[in-house]
């Protein structure tokens, strides 16, 4: 998103969170709590939400790494013959992580759960991109380390979903990885800081 004046950026791990650059700003909200992107609903009636959220369908709840190890569990439950169903069978954990191994090193099972989470990814991309018609679409957090394996399948979906010219929009994998979230906390201080000394 650097040179961006409108960025949308997600970070999808356990759970999935956001946040806005609106006009060369950080997009804060009233309260400092704005941006809470995890928890738009795309289906009505799906799963509860994580935490304290009390909704349900949020993407944060069908999209987010957890949600990518409870349908890895179910696929290992229903296909014993997957690579997924083998790891289940020795006792060892069936979650994101091994899907994504799993994926990386061609098991369809796994590939076809990453179709699966990375097109109702997509359906939260197409919103996020009519409201605010971001220059891009930027994803980071542990899910993108299999990359387009999971932005593929979004990529569609917001293609498909999104009004033009907004379903045209760049989606791409965050550059900084892990240190992404360190990384932006130390600007942002620095931001504060230097406004309260030209305020002060």
């Amino acid at each position: 998103a650097r040179g961006t004046e409108n960025a949308v950026m997600l970070t999808i791990g356990t759970g999935i969170g956001g946040g806005l650059i609106l006009g060369g700003e950080i997009y804060r909200g009233s309260t400092g709590a704005g941006a809470e992107l995890g928890h738009m609903a795309i289906q009505m009636d799906g799963p509860g939400c994580q935490g304290n959220c009390p909704n349900r369908g949020c993407v944060e709840a069908l999209a987010s790494g957890t949600a990518l190890g409870r349908e890895g569990r179910a696929a290992a439950e229903s296909k014993p013959d997957s690579a997924l169903g083998e790891l289940l069978a020795e006792g060892r954990p069936v979650d994101g992580k091994a899907v994504t191994v799993a994926a990386q090193a061609g098991d369809k099972t796994a590939i076809e759960l990453f179709e699966l989470v990375g097109s109702r990814l997509g359906v939260a991309l197409a919103s996020y991109a009519n409201i605010f018609e971001p220059e891009v679409i930027v994803v980071g957090g542990g899910v993108i380390a299999a990359g387009d394996l999971l932005l593929d399948p979004a990529r569609r979906e917001l293609e498909a979903r999104a009004l033009r010219p907004m379903n045209s929009i760049p989606v791409v994998a965050a550059e900084l990885g892990e240190d992404a979230g360190m990384i932006g906390a130390a600007a942002m201080a620095r931001i504060e800081l230097e406004r309260s000394e030209r305020a002060g």
